[in-house]
């Protein structure tokens, strides 16, 4: 038991002299006649703000100064992860039953280090008063950047090392790569290319740790084999019986095999960005089950690494790890975050990705790609279009970031708004308040993504450039202006009245919004072509030509817009439908959305066909007709059948082909001038039917708008919807809440700028 500290007066501390603790006076205080007393102890509150102050001055003589990186950082989570004898890394909770926390011993050892051919091994901790190791972040950079140069200059003889480890000749193996370099790469970063390149020549060595593995390579020839222009012209067999297109289906063969025997071993780095590439590539031919599948694995694999633990916590237990390790792990952890966001927007799935934001900073050091020259690379042929590209700098890693930055936003999009069963049709609760306060909310965000754009990121619709900077840069634009159409889009669709000014601000974002990504595109095509547009500008393309034709459904239904306006629109429209058919040549995935886009212009041309007869033919007369006068009349003239579109202002009467939007006895959203009760109050079973905007996901399973294969004579209710979608995301939503109040206020703001 402690012993209990007797109470001591202060006159007898300060003599020293012994005190009985007598109260209210000592014995020593009442002979000498002095006055006694006692200091009050300190409270238990008092004591630990106390402890806090202290340990706050001191993290404050630890923090790292501007330019600093902190190398061991003893986090909340460290037992979570497990270092085997071999020195690789995985991630278990405290519950898991095969995990082991690493001694300190262990953990300050190198035992289990893997050997590092990276001079950045070299660059040693200095110790600061606390014991925690630290490094100049200037240091680290320069040391990054001057290895980045050095092995770019060795690109060409590493890969010269392993041309006898493959059967693909040289030549095509070099321009593979750098068609891979300049047109897949900077898109998401999905392979770090300095420990790339160096590691190549450990292939036809003795093996061991490597950051390239025969798998990875395999899937980035593949994946590069449909930029090759006119391969048959330069394609050399090497003594075998097949095409170019046989020998790029033989490559992805090979690597899809590769890839199963390379997941049921434990998993690595390499593994983990195959199989990420592998899922880019399977999206970009349609291939979304497998996609899906390959983009799963990379997720698990990276969580079972930890990934998404901090670097910082994984010092700790794995000191060996370098800077470039750190650097590599990082950029890994953001391409996989920013490759879920995308491959969930085009299926129109939730996200599964998400941890690890918070512990993983959206920064890195190695700025090599940021001055370095961007040039286009056609292979062997050059683009018909004149001149040379003038000389820009790549900004790859200011571009990257940014696009993370958007791409959180992008996850709150649709776990928050586009989430299944958030769509609900009660009025005036407090879940639709809070889903208009997310509404609002992501305004905001974006217009503080926008004004934080460097000047060299952006592109202004209103001042479009003479020549297209780098396609990153220019995928990065169409996606910010896909992302507002997606946000506003279900404003519009869901409100009963278009002359709000709320609902005409949110019209007006995604009309512009879909200009600016036409523009965008026609920049992009006069400068590169049209064989070198990714599989996402191909779903900004889609989402800009829906908003197309949900105005020429307003058109007809409004019949107010004149003819120079029409011819417009269709203008916009042919254009953005000419890039979806062009790219499905080399991307069969297309062809869903242009088949969602065929369909519902056909239901557009036979509407005005048929209100074209009418104005003809008016029934009224038909009937008034003699028997003898009443033989079927001869076919129109072949102008009638011309697939230019007409325009009339006579409505549609024909029972044979389903109206998308309401029937003008019907209430009408989309025409302000009819003021009776939105249909949603009155019968949720048709809502198929009344929903005009096409699907917002055309790669989703499961569609559940007008174009959809469910075999239902009736609409479904929100909640069969909800229950249909199960983690799909919902691809018609509609916000019909209304905005008031300080919400307003906030989102004018944003619109303002516009």
């Amino acid at each position: 038991m402690a012993r209990r500290q007797k109470l001591v007066c202060n006159a007898c501390r300060q003599r020293k002299s012994r005190c009985d603790g007598g109260t209210p006076s000592c014995s020593n205080c009442t002979a000498t006649g002095r006055q006694c007393h006692y200091d009050k102890a300190p409270s238990l509150a008092y004591v630990r703000a106390l402890q806090e102050r202290i340990q706050m001055l001191e993290s404050r003589q630890t923090v790292p100064k501007e330019g600093s990186v902190p190398l061991n950082f003893a986090g909340q989570d460290e037992e979570s992860i497990s270092v085997d004898a071999r020195g690789d890394l995985s991630y278990h909770n405290l519950t898991s039953a095969i995990h082991e926390t690493p001694s300190e011993k262990e953990s300050a050892s190198t035992i289990g280090a893997p050997p590092s051919s990276s001079s950045l091994s070299a660059i040693t901790a200095t110790a600061t008063p606390s014991g925690t190791e630290q490094v100049n972040g200037a240091e680290i950079r320069r040391a990054l950047v001057a290895h980045a140069t050095a092995q770019r200059q060795q690109e060409n003889q590493h890969l010269d090392l392993i041309a006898t480890h493959t059967d693909i000749p040289p030549p095509l193996a070099r321009t593979l790569l750098e068609l891979y370099w300049c047109w897949l790469h900077t898109s998401f970063l999905f392979v770090y290319r300095p420990t790339f390149t160096r590691d190549m020549p450990l292939l036809v060595g003795q093996g061991g740790r490597s950051y390239c593995s025969d798998t990875l390579l395999k899937v980035v020839y593949a994946h590069s084999c449909r930029f090759v222009r006119d391969p048959e012209s330069t394609w050399d067999p090497l003594g075998r019986d097949e095409t170019f297109q046989q020998f790029a289906d033989r490559l992805m063969s090979e690597a899809q095999v590769a890839l199963a025997m390379e997941t049921i071993n434990p998993p690595s780095i390499p593994t983990i960005q195959a199989l990420l590439q592998q899922s880019a590539r399977d999206m970009a031919y349609g291939r979304s089950s497998q996609a899906w599948l390959y983009s799963g694995m990379a997720f698990r694999m990276a969580i079972d690494l930890g990934i998404h633990v901090s670097t910082e916590r994984l010092q700790r237990y794995a000191r060996w790890l370098s800077p470039e390790d750190i650097e590599v792990r990082k950029r890994l952890f953001w391409s996989l975050y920013a490759w879920d966001k995308h491959i969930s927007l085009y299926l129109g799935r939730m996200p599964n990705f998400l941890a690890g934001t918070d512990s993983i900073p959206l920064e890195f050091l190695d700025d090599y790609t940021e001055t370095e020259p961007w040039q286009p690379f056609y292979g062997s042929e050059r683009l018909d279009n004149p001149g040379d590209y003038p000389p820009t700098p790549g900004y790859v890693v200011s571009c990257f970031t940014a696009l993370c930055k958007l791409c959180k936003t992008l996850s709150r999009l649709m776990l928050e708004l586009y989430s299944p069963g958030t769509n609900k049709p009660k009025r005036e609760s407090a879940q639709d308040f809070s889903k208009m306060a997310v509404f609002v909310a992501i305004n905001e965000e974006l217009q503080v993504w926008q004004t934080g754009l460097p000047p060299f990121l952006k592109i202004d619709p209103q001042n479009i450039p003479a020549v297209s900077p780098p396609h990153h840069i220019t995928s990065l634009n169409l996606m910010y202006h896909t992302t507002l159409i997606l946000l506003h889009r279900p404003h519009v669709a869901g409100q009963r009245d278009l002359n709000a000014p709320a609902v005409q601000r949110s019209w007006k974002i995604c009309k512009t919004a879909m200009r600016a990504i036409h523009d965008i595109l026609q920049l992009y095509v006069g400068t590169f072509g049209f064989s070198h547009i990714t599989y996402m500008n191909s779903y900004c393309t889609y989402t800009a030509a829906t908003t197309a034709v949900y105005q020429l459904e307003i058109d007809d239904e409004q019949q107010k817009t004149i003819g120079p306006t029409r011819n417009s629109i269709w203008t916009e429209l042919k254009f953005l439908l000419d890039i979806l058919q062009r790219t499905a040549v080399s991307m069969t995935g297309l062809n869903r959305s242009i088949d969602i886009i065929r369909s519902r212009l056909k239901k557009i041309l036979d509407r005005r066909a048929a209100s074209q007869l009418q104005s003809l033919f008016p029934p009224h007369l038909s009937s008034e007709r003699m028997p003898s006068q009443s033989s079927q009349p001869p076919s129109p003239p072949s102008y009638f059948q011309s697939p230019e579109p007409t325009f009339s202002d006579a409505r549609p009467t024909s029972s044979t082909t389903p109206s998308l939007l309401p029937r003008q006895s019907q209430p009408n959203p989309l025409n302000p001038g009819l003021q009776n009760e939105n249909p949603l109050t009155q019968d949720n079973t048709n809502l198929e039917a009344w929903a005009s905007w096409l699907p917002a996901f055309p790669g989703q399973d499961v569609s559940l708008g007008t174009e959809s294969l469910f075999d239902c004579e009736a609409g479904l209710s929100p909640d069969t919807r909800c229950a249909l979608m199960g983690s799909n995301l919902d691809p018609h939503l509609s916000l019909d809440y209304p905005l008031t109040g300080e919400a307003m206020d906030e989102y004018s703001r944003f619109t303002e700028g516009l």
